[in-house]
């Protein structure tokens, strides 16, 4: 096969993986906060949590919800960027694992979703929509000193 020849049949294999890939219809490589397909649908009919986040601090709004679709509505009001890890664990806080200055994210639970440091900046408002099975959640900064400093509080799903 000659140079010509390789390079048209490159392209004829690339360019549609391509013009595939960047799709918009295309949502296999779209990174949501949604948990799960179900929580993504029925986010109209979730429960929703206030979450006001300060220095050192989650204040949530309510601490219990009802098993299923939530979405929690995660507005920085602090002056650092911050983090907000969603993990299911049965330990109670006296039992969390560490790892060095953070919580062992591993070994505490399952991880449920995530809003990340980029995009709860300082004066930022997110949403994560997640579907939650009955227990306790573990609300969590994990950035550098933030849990040893009391940035975590517990949710309750019943």
């Amino acid at each position: 096969m000659n140079k010509r020849t390789l390079k048209f049949c490159l392209t004829a294999i690339v360019s549609p993986l391509f013009l595939w890939a960047c799709s918009p219809n295309n949502t296999s490589q779209q990174v949501t906060p949604t948990s799960s397909p179900a929580a993504q649908q029925n986010s109209s009919a979730a429960n929703k949590v206030q979450v006001t986040v300060k220095e050192m601090q989650f204040q949530l709004s309510p601490s219990t919800v009802p098993a299923g679709p939530v979405e929690f509505v995660t507005n920085n009001q602090g002056n650092l960027d911050h983090e907000m890890v969603v993990i299911k664990t049965d330990l109670p806080l006296d039992k969390l694992p560490l790892k060095g200055d953070r919580l062992d994210e591993d070994k505490a639970g399952k991880k449920i979703g995530e809003i990340e440091e980029e995009e709860l900046t300082s004066g930022a408002t997110k949403t994560l929509a997640v579907n939650l099975t009955p227990g306790n959640y573990l609300i969590v900064c994990n950035l550098p000193g933030h849990f040893q400093a009391g940035m975590r509080t517990f949710l309750t799903a019943k």
